[in-house]
């Protein structure tokens, strides 16, 4: 194994005991002692890697956005539902660990993981965008994270009762809002 794999493979694992853990407590009540026994690491793997125990966190969550990308097709340019199809996938596969976050309030890095993701194949220019677009205005990512993450949420909540494919689609006419006029800009 190599080392990158071994470091991914901690980080998971380090990863799914926390969110085990904060089933059950708080996060400021988890010991770094018990979290990494629970883990299988080292207290010197979690120092070494980690501050805050939502560090973790956002690094699985960078981890899972590089798997997404990694997992979209190689064409030229992505349409947006193929795109939200995909992430829908993703947050199919991490459901249970998603709603943990949801509900400790943890979501943030889903948002920030997002984010991240978009306007990295934004830049790259992987996805289609239509004349007008407001891919390119301040707060667009932002703004598209937080959406698309909430209505994760309640997919999630109602129990994924719609195929990720229909979610995408869905996700993807809810950006089709056509500009009637121009808007002042400061």
């Amino acid at each position: 194994m190599s080392p990158k794999e071994r470091r991914d493979q901690a980080l998971t694992a380090i990863y799914h005991a926390l969110i085990a853990l904060i089933q059950t407590q708080a996060m400021a009540t988890i010991s770094v002692t018990k979290l990494c026994k629970e883990a299988g690491v080292s207290r010197t793997y979690y120092y070494k890697h980690f501050t805050t125990y939502n560090q973790i966190i956002d690094q699985y969550e960078m981890l899972s956005v590089v798997t997404y990308m990694r997992g979209l097709p190689n064409n030229t340019r992505l349409a947006m539902p193929t795109m939200m199809a995909h992430y829908f996938e993703l947050v199919a596969v991490n459901c249970e660990a998603q709603l943990v976050l949801f509900e400790t309030g943890n979501e943030q890095p889903l948002i920030r993981g997002f984010e991240t993701a978009f306007l990295y194949l934004l830049k790259l220019d992987k996805i289609n965008q239509n004349p007008g677009s407001y891919t390119t205005r301040p707060y667009w990512g932002k703004f598209l994270a937080g959406a698309v993450i909430n209505t994760s949420l309640r997919w999630l909540q109602n129990g994924m009762v719609e195929s990720p494919a229909y979610m995408g689609q869905l996700v993807a006419d809810f950006l089709k809002i056509q500009r009637t006029q121009k808007r002042e800009t400061h």
